[in-house]
């Protein structure tokens, strides 16, 4: 629990590093098949690493660098005994959705597991796409399929690699080999299949293209394509409808440096223009990151910010924001934060996208609406919009986050403004993406 009251913000912020980035260079480090240098991925500087990234090392390190030369490499032995490995994906559906694909290169059978949050959100566009694919999936999120698990574990064919997998629940088994050839992906619930498919396909044995059906977030998709080309290898597209990725390429490992992570850092983008001064770091002007959006957010709600320093951005209080239109559909995480400036700003806010929040760690649509409405915030749902009728926030209440990591750090956001002091439930939650987020908070809190 945490109480947040009335205040105002001064200095700077360093973020961790992106969440999205890391976890796909430490796949391509995995598909590189050796360890390498990342420059900013596990920092130096007493800052933390979040749980999602620690979830995909953890996934990286189980299986071991020796998988594309063992196990998909050109000498992979058909048939040869391997053993199977249960692997700990945490609570990120980036780390099960990616590596799903990625693991069904091989032919070893390999059971991700999950916890909390992570067991109740869908898997079933990863199951049906790797059936496609030719690949065995099987889910375990269900009773009756946990026999499955059970009796592999008495006939001794699973080994444990990790101490923590006890607290984790079988989610999914994936077996392959992947195969190249020509398929359809749906990619309208998450992108984080797609890119796992992207990723795991250049070492397939043949060419592959891809027809992709209702992508909703093409900025991730750019962002994986970049990864890829930064370690040597090349998919192409016809305007996201179509990929051709060429096969029996070969990833190459390189120092690559990770970026700030822009999702985290929009909280403090919005508390800086809400309740004061902020510079915050490091970011990148050429970001691919979705979550860059909340500068546009920001400036329809009639703030300004600028770059200073070349990766710092100084984000400045503005007195009279106004109501704002905007569509999260390609950047769900921004809504959180947005809630948090549009219930300060005077007049009403439109957010669209709020089928993009159902199957989060929470339901993220429920979630804002109903804590925001215990401290007084004027909030309804109509059709795929979040409307928002600004203006004084009075507080004075006691609410939850839902366990989820984004919607407490909203709240506390939120709580900077309110005429009455708000408790917060579940402060622990920011661990998933953002470790520092309470101290680098109360580091630039001021007294009003």
């Amino acid at each position: 629990m945490i109480t947040i009251s009335q205040a105002r913000l001064k200095g700077k912020i360093s973020l961790p590093p992106s969440k999205s980035m890391s976890i796909r260079v430490l796949a391509a480090i995995f598909l590189a098949g050796r360890d390498t240098l990342l420059r900013g991925a596990w920092p130096k500087d007493g800052t933390q690493v979040c749980e999602d990234v620690q979830a995909a090392y953890r996934v990286v390190r189980s299986v071991g660098s020796q998988f594309v030369k063992e196990d998909i490499g050109p000498h992979a032995v058909p048939g040869r005994e391997h053993s199977r490995r249960q692997l700990d994906c945490g609570e990120s559906a980036l780390a099960l959705r990616m590596f799903a694909p990625i693991l069904a290169l091989s032919s070893c059978i390999y059971c991700l597991r999950g916890r909390t949050t992570l067991i109740t959100r869908p898997v079933d566009f990863v199951i049906q796409g790797l059936r496609e694919l030719g690949c065995w999936c099987e889910s375990l999120n269900t009773l009756p399929t946990l026999s499955i698990i059970d009796n592999l574990k008495e006939t001794g064919h699973w080994e444990y690699s990790d101490s923590s997998l006890s607290m984790s629940r079988p989610i999914l088994l994936v077996q392959g080999p992947l195969q190249g050839g020509k398929y359809k992906v749906n990619a309208g619930g998450s992108s984080q299949f797609l890119s796992g498919l992207l990723m795991a396909l250049p070492l397939a044995g043949e060419d592959s293209i891809l027809e992709v059906e209702h992508l909703a977030s093409q900025p991730y998709i750019d962002l994986t394509l970049n990864v890829m080309e930064s370690f040597g290898v090349r998919a192409t597209h016809d305007n996201y409808k179509v990929f051709h990725i060429p096969g029996r390429q070969v990833y190459r490992a390189k120092k690559i440096a990770i970026e700030g992570d822009w999702s985290g850092g929009a909280n403090f983008i919005v508390g800086a223009a809400l309740f004061g001064d902020l510079r915050i770091g490091p970011l990148w002007k050429n970001s691919l990151q979705s979550d860059k959006a909340i500068l546009e957010a920001i400036e329809k709600a009639g703030a300004s910010w600028s770059w200073v320093q070349g990766s710092q951005l100084k984000v400045y209080k503005h007195d009279n924001l106004h109501g704002f239109t905007f569509d999260a559909q390609s950047c769900p995480d921004l809504f959180p934060p947005l809630v948090a400036l549009a219930v300060h700003c005077k007049g009403t806010s439109y957010i669209h996208g709020i089928d993009r929040l159902f199957h989060k760690e929470s339901n993220r649509a429920l979630a804002l609406l109903e804590e925001y409405t215990k401290v007084g915030a004027n909030i309804r749902l109509e059709g795929n919009n979040m409307v928002i009728e600004g203006g004084e926030l009075p507080g004075g209440a006691k609410i939850s986050a839902r366990g989820d990591n984004r919607i407490a750090m909203s709240l506390a956001i939120a709580a900077l403004g309110a005429r009455n002091p708000i408790q917060i439930e579940g402060k622990h939650t920011v661990a998933k993406s953002f470790p520092d987020f309470w101290e680098a908070l109360d580091k630039v809190i001021k007294p009003v």
